[in-house]
This record gives C-alpha cells, structure tokens and sequence, in this order.
C-alpha cells in the first residue's frame, strides 16, 4: 500500500487506496428538480452561466481555463460570481478574471507541504459572500509540538468586489491535530444548501487502519463533519447532528471513511458525495442522503463490499454488513492501471442541459473520467458511462487527475495537479 496523495504527487505507476457508500430514502425530495433541501428550505436555481449558450449533446471536450499553475488541486467561486478562485497546494489561491489568469494571488498563506498530502487543500465562499466577504480554507501547518501536524478550518474576509482578499486576522475555526504522518488528510471543504459548513477529514494516515480512527465514535479523524459558522463563536453544533447531544463528536456528520480526499454537495438535494479513497483493493462512491445523518460507511470492517482483515481488528463485524452503509458504487483496481478514486460533483449547471443529475467522478492514476445519474441507489461499475476517449483523446489527464469541483454557476471543473492546468468540461 502506498498513500493516497503518493499518487497524486507521485507517479502513476503509484499505488493507493478507497472507503464506503450510500443508499436513498424517503426524504421527500422531488428527484432532480433542483429545488429541495434536506430541511424544506429551497435551493435556489442556478443561474445561467455567462460564458455558454446550452447546448445539447453528450459529447464532451476540455476547455482549457488556466495553466502554468503550481499543483492546482480545485477551482472554487461564489455563487454567480464569474471570477474562478483555483487553490493551488503550495499555499495561494489565485483568480481567473475575465478569461485571464491574474498575476496577483487572492490569497497567500503559509502552510506545511513538505508531505505528499499536506498544504492548502480547500476553500468554501459563504453562502452570502456577496455580501459580507466570509471565505473558509483548510491547510495543513506544522504542530506545536515537534514533529508533528495540524488540520486547520480557519475564516477569512475579502471585500467581496476586490480581486485580492485584505488582511483581516485569521479566525481560527478548528485546529485539528494529525501526528506525525503526512497522510490522509482529507482536505474538502464546502457549503451545503442547508447553510452549514461540511469538512471531510481522513483517518490521520499511514496504512491498515492503525490509528483505528474510523470507527471511534470520540474521534474527529475519519469523518465528514458540519459546523454552523453562523450560530456560535467560532461555531455551532447544528442540532441535526446525529451525536449534537452527546455520545460521539458533536461534529460528525458521517463516518467510518478512510480517506475522503474530495467530497461535494448537490445543490438540488443536499445529499453529500464521497470519493474515498481505498487501501490497495477497492475505490469507492460514498452519498450521504439529505435525510440521512451518521451514515456509517464500514471503512475499516469493510473496503468496498470486501471485508478487510489487515488492521487491528481483524474481521471484527465483518458478519454484520447490514451496520452500515454501502456504497453506491465501487470498483476493484487491482491490475486495471488505476489507484486512487477522485470523488466529483453532480452536475446542475445550465450549459450541458443533457448532463444535469449525473455525478462525474475518475481516477487519478488512469486519468479517466465517468458518470452516473445522481438518481440512482446503487450501481456497478461497469454500467458507468465512460467519457474519458471523447473527453481526453489526449490523455491529458492519465496520471494527474485531481479533483473534480465546481464554479459559481454549477459547471463542472477538473484540476491537473501535476501538470498545473485546470480545465472546464464542455459539450463539443
């Protein structure tokens, strides 16, 4: 077993690793209309995006937004705000304005990326950036105490019309500690419609659940958590949480993940999308159903739908599947030329009007690129649609796909890290 973000910086010739799933229920949300919350409130319907004219068809292509970017690992933006913030690893996020790549940051700070995982991973714009400036990234720094690591959630604040962010103080929002492995960090960082804010963290690393962090219930590590930003200082505990009254971390959201690099929401339902990614055998699609907090995703009784045996507890539950959530899909990378499942994003964009509900996802070390409808309760693999030959004929994304996000009007995004580009799907 290698570490996931081996691969993603390393070679693809890398091997990594994946984690859990999701079934549907009864939430009384109205399938792929675009409008329901998980708590009644109503999405907002997205804007249509300046750059298009919708066009139909399911043949894809990349539009190439942005290069010579250092480790680009997502593209972000307010809600219909036409500017594109692109975090890139080493600590900056920087801005694409009017088709070009600004020469000034939007925002610098110091982070640790001496590890393969470490760095500046994430940034989530308030739901009401327009009006009150809020922007919140996670990054990785060093500890306090020697040798070691620390998750950081922290706040900022921009004047939301200027291209640069201005200086406030950072607000600290949780300091998280991670030992001293480098590893399985998690990283993503987003609003959901409810208002909340999501943090996916992984298991604090290393290999064959040896931290055994997924399956505490006392434990941030290996989790999804949310927080109300708006409710407390530095923050809430959403009453919704399944532990908000006690009995585990009044955080978590959903666990028993392992390394959920990239995580994202649906505008349209709330269900939250997990790419977690595996030990050495399975990649797996994890959802979070709006109705259903503390899905348990079974990472480390279960990798994939295979009972997994090589941590300290053995097969421990390996009898009992029916304690946790499966996953909607999962596929089996050994000898395929595959490592590390890059979770994505249900479409709900105006431009590909052919391609709303689907969630895209891929792998980073096969570079390929595949959907589904977001719709569904399960499905295998092989019943995915490959797009990578129509999308990438030029295989440029075969060892360096990292993320799959999206910009301020819902269209779909793809990060080549290692490469330093950042391209937009779009109908050919």
């Amino acid at each position: 077993m290698r570490p996931f973000l081996a691969l993603v910086m390393g070679l693809a010739a890398a091997t990594a690793a994946c984690g859990g799933g999701g079934n549907g229920n009864d939430d009384g949300r109205r399938p792929d209309d675009g409008r329901v919350v998980g708590d009644g409130r109503l999405a907002p319907d997205a804007a249509p995006a300046p750059y298009c004219t919708p066009q139909h068809g399911t043949n894809l292509r990349l539009q190439l937004v942005a290069d010579g970017l250092i480790r680009p690992v997502m593209v972000a933006a307010p809600p219909a705000d036409p500017r594109l913030f692109i975090v890139e690893k080493v600590g900056r996020i920087r801005l694409v304005k009017d088709g070009l790549l600004q020469p000034t940051p939007f925002f610098t700070i110091d982070v640790q990326e001496t590890g393969l995982e470490q760095g500046l991973l994430g940034v989530a714009f308030h739901p009401q950036y327009a009006v009150n400036g809020r922007f919140f990234v996670v990054y990785i720094s060093d500890s306090s105490q020697a040798e070691q690591f620390d998750v950081h959630v922290s706040e900022f604040h921009a004047d939301p019309s200027s291209d640069t962010a201005d200086g406030t103080p950072e607000k600290q929002i949780l300091t998280l500690p991670h030992g001293n492995i480098d590893n399985h960090n998690g990283g993503s960082i987003a609003f959901g419609p409810d208002g909340l804010l999501y943090l996916s963290l992984g298991d604090r690393g290393g290999a064959n659940n040896f931290a055994e962090t997924a399956q505490d219930p006392t434990s941030r590590d290996a989790k999804i958590l949310r927080l109300d930003v708006d409710g407390g200082t530095p923050y809430a505990i959403p009453p919704g949480n399944p532990w908000a009254a006690g009995g585990g971390v009044g955080e978590m959201y959903a666990w028993g993940l392992r390394n959920p690099w990239r995580m994202s929401i649906d505008p349209a339902t709330g269900d939250v999308w997990i790419g977690d990614v595996g030990e050495g055998s399975y990649e797996e699609i994890d959802v979070v159903r709006a109705g259903a907090p503390g899905s348990n995703f079974g990472w480390a009784v279960f990798e994939g739908p295979m009972c997994f045996t090589d941590d300290p507890d053995g097969d421990l539950n390996c009898d009992r599947p029916q304690d946790y959530v499966a996953p909607v899909m999962a596929y089996d990378r050994r000898g395929t030329g595959q490592c590390a499942v890059m979770g994505g994003v249900v479409y709900r964009g105006s431009c590909m009007p052919d391609l709303v509900g689907r969630y895209f996802f891929g792998d980073y070390c096969s570079g390929e690129v595949r959907s589904f409808p977001a719709s569904t309760g399960t499905i295998a693999y092989a019943d995915t649609t490959d797009h990578t030959t129509d999308l990438d004929p030029q295989q440029l994304l075969y060892g360096h796909l990292v993320s799959f996000t999206t910009d301020g009007f819902n269209e779909v995004y793809i990060s080549s890290m290692q490469t330093g580009a950042v391209y937009r799907i779009e109908v050919e």
